[in-house]
């Protein structure tokens, strides 16, 4: 700051103090007044703290109006979480930038806290955490129960002049129908109330189940024990069945399952266990309850294609359609089907 500069404005601060600072510039006559309402808190993305970053400014000109909004009041230091600038602070820049404070009205808070937050640019992190949320709403479930990850990369698709654009959100339109593995949803991109870019995105959607994993390869010969398979749960891309301990223990595979494989009832031997009922037989009509939360109901034309004990998940066959289901065996010719 040269000499010249400061006695500068010590004079205007010496003039503000005896009330007559509008006198020592002529600056611009402003024709209309101007109301500045102060800010009791403010964020602000870069070190300048222009005005309109702290007040909310309003008039009948909106030349004058753009000019002291973009007043820079003040430089943030980038070290400091957030500053304090007081009412009288911004009266004396606006004085300093040539604005007579005759044809202005300063109100509200005595001062504003500034706190500085740089800006995020978009990133295919942020992608991926908005389309969780889409479709934990779409499928009714948990976010800790999904996985969902950009098969490829999106920011990077985006048109170049959107790259590194701040200030960018996003909206995701929800799937046409709940699926797991491949799923391709509309991603929106905005700025302010403008949509900027639209495209499809492929996902992989992942639900997490409680399985049963061949802790080593499993053969026929072999009985299941706890020796040889381990209970975990693992992110799929498939809806999978989850066994109970009691359903797989002590049974055998129908052929070789390797290590690390999970364990389904189609892998399972369907050959019955010592001293237990067979409640459903292979072939049988069986009795079918669907049950979703607490909504309930009956499904019919439905043939055992195994044996069944209490307790065991067995394959079913919808006589009409011909497509498989598995339900566990809750007594004498009837299953349940629990739906998610």
């Amino acid at each position: 700051m040269n000499f010249s500069f400061a006695c500068r404005c010590v004079c205007l601060l010496l003039a503000f103090r005896a009330g007559f600072a509008s006198d020592v510039f002529a600056g611009p006559a402003v024709a209309a007044d101007l109301q500045i309402q102060l800010h009791e808190t403010s964020v602000v993305h870069g070190n300048r703290v222009l005005l309109s970053s702290i007040a909310t400014v309003s008039g009948s000109d909106p030349v004058l109006k753009k000019e002291v909004e973009d007043v820079e009041i003040q430089l943030l230091d980038a070290t400091l979480a957030s500053t304090t600038i007081s009412q009288r602070f911004v009266n004396i820049r606006l004085i300093v930038a040539g604005f007579r404070m005759e044809d202005m009205t300063l109100s509200g808070a005595d001062q504003t806290v500034v706190v500085f937050q740089p800006q995020q640019k978009l990133t295919d992190t942020q992608v991926e955490e908005q389309a969780l949320v889409v479709m934990t709403q779409a499928m009714n479930a948990k976010q800790e129960d999904l996985k969902v990850l950009l098969q490829s990369g999106f920011v990077q698709t985006l048109p170049k002049n959107l790259h590194g654009l701040e200030g960018l959100y996003l909206k995701i339109l929800p799937p046409t129908k709940q699926a797991l593995g491949p799923v391709t949803l509309l991603v929106q991109v905005w700025h302010k109330d403008a949509l900027l870019s639209a495209r499809p995105a492929v996902f992989d959607v992942r639900r997490k189940h409680r399985v049963a994993v061949a802790r080593i390869s499993l053969s026929r010969e072999v009985p299941i024990d706890d020796s040889n398979v381990q209970f975990e749960n693992r992110f799929m891309t498939t809806e999978i069945d989850e066994l109970e301990p009691n359903q797989i223990l002590g049974r055998s595979v129908r052929g070789i399952v390797l290590a690390g494989a999970v364990v389904q009832m189609r892998d399972l031997q369907t050959t019955t266990r010592k001293n237990a009922d067979v409640l459903v037989k292979k072939g049988d009509a069986v009795q079918v309850t669907a049950m979703a939360r607490r909504l309930r109901t009956s499904i019919r034309d439905i043939e055992a294609m195994e044996d069944g004990q209490l307790g065991d998940r067995i394959r079913m066959k919808n006589r009409d359609s011909g497509k498989e289901i598995v339900g566990e065996v809750v007594g004498p010719g009837q299953t349940i089907v629990r739906l998610q």
